[in-house]
């Protein structure tokens, strides 16, 4: 494909998520085309083409017999991802898979070396680091706005969404919320990456992580009973090849808080919303004195002041749509194929994403404190991000 020619994808599962990642294709015009969708349930792939217009596959082998198509977008089910992956490497394409890469680290080790060897390129999400809100972040990292980073805290709580009118949750072509799947794989599995990928980014590669999980609440009112309910709390201790500490909570028990908190010597960066590409990021600086503490103690610090984001995001959510870019990291891998370059989360960094949320879920299958094997390039702040 030559560079300026926009890049031609299918998206494999059209499920829940398919449906966020197709309302934000209008947002890459130019780079991304879709060549068509596939999905195993005839059912959904019907709802999800008639709904969008889109080109419905025949089959999978239909969808890899298409030329045309370089890159496959896979939101299948967690427990399928490898397995479609795969699939679509072996046939010579790119592929851009929903998180987790890979229920394991040697199934995500599996499907590096096996992109490695088709000379194609992996990726995977989430890709919110890529987002103006986490974008600005690191631009005030870098420049210093909280002095020398010593530690991050992420609180990834939904709250206690198995009491929540979660059967009403209902996206654009009809697909239900998938709640057996979600309880089943795990809030780890599905929302650590949206702290690790970011935290990663600013601060470099996990060298250990100390982590605990545990299913507190077994009986999520399913119907039939689940068989096999993941964790549903994990709270780890992630220390960077730089000696920054950061601390990752996640469960679907406790109220919901997404805040991220970056903390420097002179100050400490927030963010309420890490899903948010228009959350703002708020400084506040250290507490000196006894009217700083008092302050502190009160209000949580200082009066936050708000740091100018490093552009004005072209991607508002609200009424219906999703408060992030689903296809910016489609994106990002397909104009990196395009240069030559290396895309900025690619499948080192993929790789190590999945190790390290394994450890946070099931530390029980490490040593503790565990030692992070994989690694990963720096990445490249984006181009507009200064």
């Amino acid at each position: 494909m030559a560079t300026g020619e926009a890049t031609g994808i299918a998206i494999v599962g059209c499920g829940y998520v398919a449906d966020y990642y197709r309302q934000c294709l209008g947002l890459h015009d130019g780079v991304l085309r879709l060549t068509g969708v596939w999905d195993h349930d005839p059912a959904r792939l019907t709802a999800f083409s008639s709904c969008w217009g889109d080109r419905a596959y025949r089959s999978m082998d239909d969808l890899l017999d298409d030329r045309s198509c370089a890159l496959v977008v896979n939101l299948t089910t967690p427990e399928s991802h490898a397995e479609v992956t795969a699939q679509a490497i072996a046939a010579g394409r790119h592929v851009y898979s929903e998180k987790p890469l890979g229920m394991t680290l040697a199934e995500a080790e599996r499907m590096r070396a096996a992109a490695r060897e088709a000379g194609v390129r992996l990726s995977a999400a989430p890709c919110n680091v890529l987002g103006e809100s986490a974008q600005t972040a690191w631009s005030a990292v870098r420049r210093g706005a909280v002095g020398r980073v010593a530690l991050a805290y992420a609180e990834l709580d939904d709250g206690m969404i198995h009491r929540a009118d979660y059967r009403s949750w209902i996206s654009r072509s009809g697909r239900p919320w998938p709640a057996r799947g979600e309880f089943e794989t795990g809030c780890t599995f599905e929302h650590a990456g949206y702290a690790i990928t970011v935290f990663a980014a600013m601060f470099g590669p996990v060298r250990r992580v100390t982590a605990f999980s545990s299913l507190l609440i077994a009986d999520k009112r399913t119907d039939p009973p689940l068989p096999h309910p993941a964790p549903d709390f994990s709270v780890g201790c992630l220390e960077f090849d730089g000696g920054v500490v950061a601390r990752i909570t996640n469960s679907i028990v406790a109220p919901y808080d997404h805040r991220m908190r970056i903390i420097g010597e002179d100050g400490t960066l927030e963010i309420k919303e890490p899903w948010d590409y228009a959350s703002p990021v708020r400084l506040r600086k250290a507490a000196q004195g006894r009217l700083g503490r008092l302050m502190e103690r009160r209000f949580g610090g200082a009066l936050a002041s708000r740091i100018a984001p490093v552009r004005a995001t072209p991607f508002r959510g609200g009424r219906g749509k999703p408060t992030m870019d689903f296809m910016r990291g489609v994106a990002e891998l397909a104009s990196a194929v395009a240069s030559g370059r290396n895309p900025r989360l690619d499948e080192d960094f993929a790789v190590h994403v999945t190790e390290v949320t394994e450890m946070l879920q099931h530390p029980e299958r490490f040593e503790r404190p565990a030692t992070v094997r994989s690694s990963f390039a720096p990445i490249a702040p984006m181009d507009w991000a200064g």
